[in-house]
């Protein structure tokens, strides 16, 4: 076992040592707090007598005490910076647009004050390039870097976006002045600010005698000056930990500006050296087991962790042993890994707030209230208040609201077509107030969260009661900004900063930290020391953790006014990870080697540099997953009590319904029986759903126009119109992109398109070309209605030999009456959209189409649909009062302009001039279809085509709900 001290124990003993028993006049300062509880434990141990225990703080906390300002929360910081960059530029931007690099600019001024730089010499006219003349305050090598920087602004060919840069630039300067008095008017200011404040103050009076500070590394600049000036006060003392054999001989956490601090203090304070005895630097010389591991996939390393920590009994080491992770995200599976043999854990990292369900509730609110409330803002679309009434947690908003959901689904069944909803009966407000403006709307929704907090308070669910906390502290400060007139922005913005705020809300475990197994991040680590360490997700871009050198100053000038670059970022990770490993006996690495969802497949550079350092042998894994094949089928469902009660109360079928149980009555039953809905596509992205959605929206609104304007006639010269008039054809598309992607309905509205928007706009722009240069050749022709409902009653015999009715139907996409100028015969065709391709194959007859072999390649889900409602129409007293002949009309918009295309459906290659020739055998294959779904005997089978599988919504049910072979 090893006999290795950890650095908070020689700290203890050397404090002991100087100060005794009697702490009571001294304060301990940490990066961080979980530090603290495991000193206090040595200090006691060691001590072995009762004492006075020293008192301790963070450095964050050290500065704000010495403060008379607060330090602001992030929103309401940013949108005081967007206040004073309007009345500095004068440049009127939203708040929408400013707040993404409004964030960017408030960490430069912060960073600018952590470092203590003189913003007015940073905003300088990068134009002027006589103010170099004057840079006595800088560094020889800082004044040559600043010179070559400004040498690349002196090109005479400016750029557009250089003249912007440096005219935005001009007004930084005055931001920051104008932002700092607006805080400061208000009694806060951000982290930077305050701390500047504090170290420039003459006449602060530190309460305790003696300042211990533990286990710093890169100091900034107002940190050094905190320092400096309890030093000369005599009051501080400094534990600097770092090793001189194990950290790399490049790392430039220690050999640069750490190093530098480090050294200075350590000179001024010659007895702390005796903290780091020669037993640590032999320790340093021993081997240690060491290995690196690759994994594909997240998953495969949480699970791995449970079998590290059986390996060797780790997990009886209790806080000698450390779970690190690289990447936080992949906490929730290392939870569920955990073995039943580690029964005492702690987790230093927070469980994600936005994977709770109480995140997914607010998100499904405010879909609710944004996207679900229809034009007029009376009703609620059927599809978003279905959502809220199931989810887990409005029984604590509502007791009523399973009844009204079952209310819901029964007249879905009878009127499958009508998606709007006024939810009466719902109780406690939830769904009847119909919240206008963001203030109403985040007042709502905090008031709804509340109920769920009280109502739930007697369920003993301490993470139910601290995420519903979490949530509501998030939604009532945003309420509060909002109604203070400091957060003015439109619903996407506050949707997004939402979602932001969430995702970086984590919900805190309580236990004992000091007791066993340690799961942890990486800055939780630091000044702690395990003797058993796995470190998981240890990738480039975890390891260092997102370095980046996003920012409004420039590289050079960062580097020339002493401010933080991307070299400090990456020092300062390379500390946290040589420091931990240098007094582990026993280190496993696992890295992900996969190149999809985002990784890039690299171990971290640390990783490589202990490698190529040579200093410890290393073993090198690889984890694998069980790639055994397992052949899934899936079981039939029979059609037991409840299902033929739902069955039975069914009164209405569309074609879409018919066609899907004919594909596989398994994906049927999922569907209308058991009425699990396929999963939605995020809100802005166009699939093939939507695409098809926005194209008949704007053939809709197309021919609404022009038939309102002539009585129904469709003229060649009105579809010219179209063709012709610069923006028309453009201003329908926005139209319908805003109804039915954005569900705006203010047609005056421009959308906001991002880049695969604007790809979907080009190509409906072409094929509603397309369709008008069809359309202009078969002019004029008569529109009798367009996205019209149309139903019809079918009787059959059911299995009892009685007769059962259902209602089957579905909305036309257009109606129109075309007449023939040979014969001047008129002819109702039944039209259908189609923006895919046309089938490869043709139906021979009748009975193909109620076939599943033919769906793929004959499209025999198309004629069902296409030939049913035409049989409907052809009966219709409203839309065929004169018995023409009705057809049938697929219209593939890819073909519609070709020479000679006429779109109406052939069976054995003759065209269905006259539907009504075919009703009787197509009323006959129907009905044995519907006599198969509503036969109580018949189960619901799966598909045999595994093809059709791989695309179905419901293939992971399946899974579940299958045998293995």
């Amino acid at each position: 076992m090893s006999t290795t001290r950890t650095f908070l124990e020689y700290v203890a003993e050397d404090m002991i040592s100087k100060w005794g028993t009697d702490m009571s006049r001294i304060v301990v300062v940490f990066p961080n707090k979980r530090a603290a509880l495991f000193l206090n434990e040595y200090l006691a141990r060691i001590a072995d007598k009762p004492m006075w225990s020293p008192a301790y703080t963070t450095i964050s906390e050290l500065f704000g005490k010495h403060s008379e300002f607060a330090v602001g929360d992030s929103i309401k910081l940013v949108c005081d910076l967007h206040k004073s960059f309007v009345k500095c530029t004068g440049i009127d931007e939203t708040l929408d647009h400013f707040y993404g690099w409004g964030q960017l600019l408030l960490t430069d001024f912060d960073d600018i004050d952590k470092n203590m730089a003189d913003a007015d010499k940073i905003f300088c006219n990068l134009k002027d390039i006589h103010e170099l003349d004057d840079l006595s305050y800088l560094t020889e090598e800082q004044r040559e870097m600043l010179k070559r920087f400004f040498a690349n602004f002196s090109d005479d060919h400016e750029t557009e976006l250089k003249k912007r840069f440096l005219s935005l630039w001009s007004h930084f300067g005055d931001i920051y002045h104008d932002y700092n008095k607006r805080l400061r008017s208000q009694g806060i200011g951000y982290e930077g600010a305050i701390y500047r404040d504090v170290v420039t103050k003459q006449d602060i009076e530190f309460e305790y005698d003696t300042y211990i500070f533990i286990g710093f590394n890169l100091l900034q600049k107002v940190e050094q000056e905190l320092f400096a000036n309890l030093k000369k006060a005599g009051k501080a003392h400094f534990y600097w930990d770092f090793d001189t054999y194990y950290m790399p001989r490049n790392n430039s956490a220690f050999n640069n500006e750490a190093g530098k601090y480090i050294a200075m203090y350590l000179k001024d304070f010659p007895n702390e050296l005796d903290v780091r005895s020669a037993e640590i630097y032999s320790n340093m010389r021993q081997p240690k087991n060491v290995s690196f591991v690759m994994a594909s996939t997240e998953n495969i390393q949480a699970r791995y962790a449970a079998q590290w920590l059986r390996d060797g009994n780790r997990y009886s080491d209790g806080r000698q042993t450390a779970i690190v992770m690289c990447d936080e995200a992949i906490l929730p599976p290392v939870i569920q890994s955990l073995p039943p043999e580690a029964d005492k854990v702690n987790i230093t990292s927070g469980f994600p707030l936005g994977m709770t369900p109480i995140a997914s509730l607010v998100s499904l609110l405010f879909d609710m209230y944004t996207s679900g409330i229809t034009s007029k803002g009376a009703y609620y679309r059927t599809q978003y208040a279905s959502k809220v009434l199931t989810h887990a947690y409005t029984h604590y908003i509502s007791e009523k609201a399973k009844d009204v959901y079952a209310t819901i689904k029964e007249r879905h069944l009878m009127y499958p077509d009508h998606n709007t909803l006024t939810l009466e009966g719902v109780d406690e407000g939830l769904c009847l107030l119909f919240p206008t403006g963001n203030i109403a709307l985040l007042k709502h929704v905090a008031t709804i969260i509340k109920q769920i907090g009280v109502n739930a308070k007697d369920t003993e669910d301490a993470f139910l009661q601290e995420s519903v906390f979490r949530m509501y502290t998030i939604i009532n400060r945003l309420e509060q900004l909002a109604a203070n007139g400091d957060l003015n922005v439109d619903t996407t913005t506050l949707r997004r900063l939402i979602k932001q705020l969430i995702s970086s809300t984590t919900i805190p475990f309580h236990g004992e930290p000091v007791v066993g197994i340690q799961i942890m991040g990486v800055l939780e680590t630091r000044n702690l020391d395990f003797k058993h360490l796995l470190l998981l997700s240890c990738n480039e871009g975890n390891m260092p953790k997102g370095v980046n050198d996003s920012s409004f100053i420039p590289y050079a000038i960062r580097k020339a006014h002493g401010l933080t670059t991307i070299d400090n970022k990456v020092a300062i990770y390379s500390y946290y990870f040589h420091r931990l490993l240098q007094r582990a006996d026993d280190i496993t690495i696992i890295y992900n080697n996969t190149t999809d969802n985002g990784h890039t497949g690299e171990m971290s550079r640390f990783m490589l540099q202990l490698m190529v350092d040579g200093k410890q042998q290393i073993s090198h894994y690889n984890l694998l997953a069980d790639n055994s094949p397992v052949t899934h089928v899936a079981q039939s469902i029979k059609k037991e009590d409840s299902i033929k009660d739902t069955l039975d109360s069914m009164y209405s079928l569309s074609p879409s319904a018919i066609n899907t149980y004919i594909r596989c009555p398994l994906q049927f039953f999922y569907q209308y029986v058991a009425h699990i809905k396929e999963p939605d596509c995020d809100d802005d992205v166009v699939d093939n759903r939507m695409f098809g959605n926005i194209f008949h929206k704007s053939a809709q609104l197309i021919y609404d126009d022009i038939a309102q304007h002539n009585n129904g006639k469709i003229e060649k010269a009105a579809i010219q119109k179209y063709l012709n008039t610069k923006g028309l054809l453009e201003n329908v598309v926005d139209r319908a992109f805003n109804e039915e992607l954005f569900k705006v309905k203010d047609t005056k509205r421009s959308p906001y398109y991002n880049g695969l928007h604007l790809i979907n706009r080009k190509v409906l722009l072409e094929y509603l070309r397309q369709l008008l240069h069809g359309d202009q050749k078969i002019a004029p022709f008569e529109i009798l209605a367009l996205e019209e409902a149309v139903y019809t009653q079918m009787t059959f015999e059911a299995e009892d030999n009685n007769e059962r009715n259902i209602r089957i139907g579905g909305i036309i996409d257009r109606l129109d009456r075309v007449t023939d100028a040979r014969t001047g015969i008129p002819t109702i065709r039944v039209v259908d959209y189609k923006t895919g391709l046309q089938a490869t194959k043709k139906i021979k007859e009748i009975e193909e189409i109620f076939s599943d072999t033919n769906i793929s390649q004959k499209h025999s889900d198309y004629y069902l649909q296409a030939l049913l409602y035409s049989l409907i129409v052809d009966d219709s007293t409203k839309y065929n009062q004169q018995r023409d002949c009705v057809s049938p009309a697929l219209l593939f918009i890819k073909q519609a302009s070709k020479d000679n295309y006429d779109p109406v459906l052939e069976i054995d290659s003759q065209k269905i001039s006259n539907v009504r020739i075919y009703k009787e055998e197509f009323e006959k294959h129907l009905k044995e279809v519907l006599q198969e779904i509503f036969n109580t005997t018949l189960p619901f089978t799966p598909t045999h085509d595994k093809m059709r599988c791989e695309k179905c919504s419901y293939r992971r049910i399946c899974r579940v709900n299958s045998v293995e072979y």
